[in-house]
């Protein structure tokens, strides 16, 4: 998990190896499926085989176009979905660490809140 101080700060969570192993997943223990937002929108960085580590998938969504950020609890790992304003093809990840979740899902939910109170003109009398 990373997170600056400025107002391009970053905060990045990326899957668990451990999550990866106890999955026999090999993909993930070598390449674990990253998500990162930002004051612009939120991205994520899988790639699925790990053969072939070029084919990857980057995803961008801007923060004007997310309609829920939802944070998926399980019993030892979470998993964080965020959800366009259009309804196709969420962004998720699995397979991350409960206090790195819970720690992404509210500061994203702070920003589009920030940005959505920026955004409401003031109400004509």
């Amino acid at each position: 998990m990373t997170q600056g101080t400025t107002a391009n700060d970053l905060i990045s969570v990326r899957s668990s190896r451990f999550w990866a192993l106890w999955h026999f997943n090999l993909t993930r223990l070598i390449f674990p499926a990253r998500i990162v937002a930002d004051h612009v929108g939120i991205s994520t960085n899988i790639i699925r085989r790990w053969f072939v580590p070029w084919e990857r998938t980057d995803e961008h969504l801007p923060l004007s176009h997310i309609a829920e950020v939802a944070h998926r609890r399980g019993l030892i790992w979470d998993a964080i979905s965020v959800e366009s304003s259009g309804g196709l093809n969420p962004l998720v990840v699995g397979g991350l660490r409960k206090s790195q979740a819970r720690y992404f899902v509210d500061h994203v939910r702070e920003r589009i809140n920030e940005s959505v109170a920026v955004t409401v003109p003031p109400a004509r009398r």
